[in-house]
């Protein structure tokens, strides 16, 4: 079952880990909640916006990271080479 968004944006206030959505990148359309965890299914490179609107490349991230080091707000698709994404709220 599919939550909705006020759901979505609790979890994510709360910051409880406790629920998951898979990340299709997009150069146009920002993330539904900036600021989760992040975790990198298949390895590679990840191209984001922070959510302070910096761009950057994250070149060579292992299969299996989670990245809660980092805060982001867009994923491109066009230079992530990175798949299998899920943001954790």
């Amino acid at each position: 079952m599919a939550l909705s968004d006020s759901e979505k944006k609790k979890a994510h206030r709360n910051r409880s880990g406790s629920v998951a959505e898979a990340i299709s990148p997009s150069d146009s359309t920002d993330l539904d909640l900036t600021g989760s965890n992040l975790y990198i299914g298949t390895g590679g490179d990840l191209k984001v916006d922070t959510i302070d609107g910096q761009t950057i490349t994250l070149k060579n991230i292992p299969s299996g990271t989670m990245m809660n080091w980092i805060k982001v707000k867009r994923i491109y698709s066009r230079g992530t080479t990175a798949s299998d994404i899920v943001s954790i709220y």
